[in-house]
């Protein structure tokens, strides 16, 4: 018996389709047109923002009946139909135990159609454009499948028919406005280095929430070289809602931090872990957003490694 002639085709094979899909027809030297990354899971993290996000894909011609695996290019032009089918979210999750969400239909547009033009085996560009801003939630996971509903000039095979997007969106930590700190006290940090004020550096906990990029917090070095980690608390003045970190080496860009962690808190004694931070650069500012939105009325940042170490100093510290 001749064996599955799609068997051979990357992403068409049973170990790596994420859904029961019917099985790929021999179709005994009659050629089809599929999706050669049918029923696999492809993630797309995108920035919400005023432009549309892109993504592209293609579909082909089968090749021949086996064992002869190299396709052939169609013998005409040939027109694909391809749509959204929402509908395939409730049946994707009920198969893999997911709890998806509907990208909603008012997101995104795809091009109805594509062409494969005589003598080539790959079509056009098929384009989805993600209207994110104002239609979708960030950091919520939306499931799109996208699957081919028809063609005219060459049959569609039975399966490889369906693909699925997976979005999740953020905004770019950069474009987030800061808070405000006029309400912020500095309440206590691991050290300080009274030094760095002979050069009109502070060296103070209070200076990295003074506005000023010539002044930092500085962690001792006159007395003793304390070693990571190092620690600051700040009190807010009152319950915050948190969405991210902006931290800022001295403007020489060292002895900045280079891994740390935010814990948040309602009394200042009891404290939750917040985000992990890493590969924080050694000069400018970093900014992220934290893994999800926190409240809290005391924040502590702990910088766990520095870059150039042992000591650690933060020009500015803030919170958006």
């Amino acid at each position: 018996m001749k064996q599955n002639i799609l068997q051979t085709i990357s992403g068409c094979l049973l170990g790596t389709l994420l859904l029961a899909l019917p099985a790929c027809n021999d179709n005994d030297g009659t050629h089809t047109v599929y999706i050669p990354n049918a029923g696999t899971l492809v993630k797309v993290n995108y920035y919400i923002e005023d432009e549309p996000h892109v993504e592209t894909f293609t579909v082909k011609v089968t090749p021949n009946s086996y064992p002869n695996q190299n396709p052939e290019g169609a013998s005409t032009d040939v027109t694909v139909h391809v749509a959204a089918t929402p509908d395939k979210v409730a049946e994707y999750n009920a198969a893999k135990g997911t709890d998806y969400a509907v990208l909603p239909e008012n997101a995104y547009t795809v091009s109805a159609t594509t062409m494969i033009k005589a003598g080539s085996i790959e079509s056009d560009p098929i384009t989805i454009a993600l209207h994110a801003k104002g239609n979708v939630e960030q950091f919520v996971e939306y499931l799109l499948p996208i699957s081919i509903v028809s063609a005219e000039g060459m049959a569609t095979d039975e399966c490889c028919q369906t693909m699925y997007f997976l979005y999740r969106g953020s905004i770019d930590a950069s474009s987030m406005e800061l808070l405000d700190r006029s309400t912020w006290t500095v309440l206590n940090a691991s050290s300080e280095e009274p030094r760095e004020g002979d050069w009109g550096h502070s060296g103070l906990k209070e200076a990295c929430i003074d506005g000023d990029l010539n002044t930092f917090w500085g962690t001792d070095w006159s007395t003793s070289h304390p070693q990571p980690p190092h620690w600051i608390i700040l009190d807010l003045g009152t319950q915050t809602n948190i969405q991210g970190i902006a931290i800022r080496a001295r403007e020489e860009g060292y002895d900045g931090p280079k891994t740390m962690t935010l814990e948040v808190s309602d009394n200042g004694e009891e404290w939750k872990n917040a985000g992990e931070f890493k590969d924080i650069p050694a000069k400018g500012e970093f900014r992220s957003f934290l893994p999800e939105a926190v409240t809290g009325s005391f924040v502590k940042v702990t910088i766990t490694s520095v870059n150039g170490g042992p000591h650690v100093t933060v020009s500015e510290l803030n919170l958006f």
